[in-house]
């Protein structure tokens, strides 16, 4: 079996255009940005708390801000499968690779001696690589993608997430491909669920994405705006603005018929201006609060004991159709 290699590289920059030479220009014209043979060293990062950013703890902090839930996911199972993997081939529990473990103090080191703690890690100009079949660079390589100064991929340093002194970038062409695996393998579900669903539902579910749908709008349209949206890589606008269109479209695919069938009732009576939202999501009719939030509004709608209130709000929004004809 080919061993699984990884690599950290460097960031190329230009060097600044202010018409003085500098060894950065010279530098920059030979495809490098250091001298040859020097580096930069890197330590595991620690937190407040005496708790060392590990790439292996899948309560930290950087995971829960990960949006995509699919990523999310995915940096999760990768960081349990690393820790056990890792425990098992230094044959220790697992515990001794918790964020808050001396095994991340590097100082502790000693060759020959005292070897269950991590070594700092050198990182040379260009492409730094790391053999996941060999425990101590898996060990390094799980810490430096996770570490402030090194950014988790050229895309996301071209974004800006990132300050201007960040000189190198992790090149994870396995996560690159395990993700693309997912998230294609999520569309694909979705969309084999959007051609079973029938064209009346299709309507509801698309109203409650936010999407503009009308009751005239033709059963193709209606698709294709579903198709599009679940392949895109984010809601652009409205309320479900950055939520993951495939995640919310599941949402809304999976819900009770009669569910939905209320959940679009309030939504297009919020469109048609029968409803109001205020003062933090609250629902309003008129001057009145209904309930403090459209979700506690449904539940109302479905309590067999407030049918009125429901047969009341489907003739209003029939009579607001008529009107506006």
């Amino acid at each position: 079996m080919a061993n699984k290699i990884v690599k950290i590289s460097t960031i190329k920059k230009e060097p600044p255009r202010n018409g003085v030479r500098t060894m950065q220009h010279g530098l920059s014209e030979k495809g490098l940005t250091r001298a040859p043979g020097t580096g930069v060293f890197k330590f595991p990062f620690k937190l407040d708390g005496n708790r060392y950013l590990t790439g292996l703890d899948d309560k930290a902090e950087y995971i829960k801000r990960i949006q995509d839930p699919t990523e999310r996911e995915a940096e999760i199972e990768r960081v349990r499968r690393w820790k056990k993997e890792i425990a098992e081939e230094l044959m220790v529990s697992e515990e001794l690779l918790n964020p808050t473990s001396k095994f991340w103090n590097y100082t502790l080191y000693q060759e020959g001696l005292d070897e269950l703690h991590v070594t700092p890690v050198k990182l040379l100009d260009g492409d730094n690589y790391f053999n996941l079949d060999n425990v101590r660079e898996k060990i390094a390589f799980a810490w430096l993608r996770v570490h402030p100064t090194i950014a988790v991929s050229y895309q996301a340093y071209e974004r800006g997430d990132y300050g201007p002194d960040v000189q190198f970038y992790v090149a994870d062409d396995e996560l690159d491909t395990q993700l693309v695996y997912k998230k294609k393998s999520l569309i694909n579900k979705a969309i084999v669920e959007l051609d079973e669903m029938a064209p009346s539902k299709r309507v509801k579910v698309a109203r409650l994405m936010g999407l503009p749908v009308s009751d005239d709008m033709k059963e193709e349209s209606v698709y294709n705006l579903l198709d599009n949206t679940i392949k895109a890589a984010e809601i652009k606008t409205g309320e479900h603005k950055g939520i993951n269109p495939i995640a919310l479209f599941t949402r809304f695919a999976h819900m009770e018929n009669a569910v939905i069938e209320v959940s679009d009732l309030v939504e297009q009576a919020i469109s048609h201006n029968i409803y109001r939202h205020r003062e933090g999501g609250k629902l309003f009719e008129g001057t009145f609060k209904l309930a403090d939030s459209k979700a506690d509004w449904v539940k109302h709608l479905l309590d067999p004991d407030n049918q009125e209130d429901f047969l009341a709000l489907r003739e209003k929004l029939k009579m607001k159709k008529i009107a506006s004809v």
